[in-house]
């Protein structure tokens, strides 16, 4: 039986270690490197992709579309479609409440697996896998200091997700020396206005002002996606552009990030 290696690719701080651990000859040659695009990146990470293009290490991009569509209208069925992102919004105990993340199964693993099964494997929609002929091995970028994200695994018998970083008993600050002892400082990947961001980040996103208003305008256009209740980027509850990012309650990461798509 065939095995296919694919990494999954988010280009932030560990998808870049384990490119180049794979150049450096300390990770086997994957048949193929799939990004996922939100088309909400920040451009430090189209920036990274330009420079690992260039390092010649082959990148596919494939994308779902905008992740900002989530809230237009279906034309066949003209109902608007369910909030995809983990969107913030204050309940019924007037505490500040989490929406159930879709958007990374949507729109970061479900298009790299379907670019692995039509183009890389030439199946029709609904094809069975090849199971007795070829096994796929999917890597990604997460690292030991991040196990708990090893039991999203798949449950699909084709398929085996595999994480060379805890392989080689790698943390994220370990990642983190490995780049800088090359010269590289690539940044968390994550869509411009994901929800799970830090109040650090946010302050990063503020650095690069077309960002930052691309953040606030689409933080308005989401306060009515669950009707009378009203939904927020920032895990206060608060509009984006009038946020204290220095403040007391704004200051601690309140919910970890358990996603596939910030590697």
């Amino acid at each position: 039986m065939r095995t296919l290696r694919v990494h999954s690719t988010g280009l932030g701080v560990q998808s870049w270690v384990i490119h180049l651990l794979e150049k450096e000859g300390v990770i086997e040659p994957y048949d193929a490197r799939v990004f996922s695009d939100t088309q909400w990146e920040p451009q430090s990470i189209y920036d990274g992709l330009d420079e690992l293009t260039a390092m010649g290490i082959d990148i596919t991009t494939v994308t779902a579309g905008d992740v900002r569509d989530f809230g237009k209208t279906e034309r066949k069925t003209e109902q608007t479609r369910f909030a995809k992102m983990p969107l913030w919004f204050i309940g019924d105990n007037e505490k500040i409440n989490l929406l159930r993340r879709q958007c990374t199964r949507e729109y970061k693993i479900d298009p790299v697996e379907k670019h692995i099964r039509r183009e890389i494997m030439g199946l029709k929609p609904r094809q069975w896998w090849p199971k007795d002929e070829v096994h796929l091995e999917v890597h990604l970028g997460i690292t030991t200091d991040e196990l708990g994200r090893v039991a999203q695994d798949s449950k699909k018998k084709w398929k085996t997700n595999v994480f060379p970083l805890i392989e080689l008993g790698m943390s994220r600050d370990d990642c983190l020396d490995f780049l800088e002892e090359r010269g590289h400082s690539p940044r968390r990947s994550a869509c411009i206005g994901c929800p799970f961001r830090s109040n650090e980040e946010w302050v990063d996103i503020q650095k690069n002002p077309v960002e930052w208003q691309s953040a606030i305008d689409f933080d308005v256009q989401i306060r009515g996606v669950l009707g009378d209740t009203p939904s927020f980027l920032h895990r206060s509850g608060i509009p984006l552009s009038q946020v204290d990012f220095t403040g007391e309650n704004n200051s601690s990461l309140l919910h970890e990030c358990s996603g596939m798509c910030n590697t």
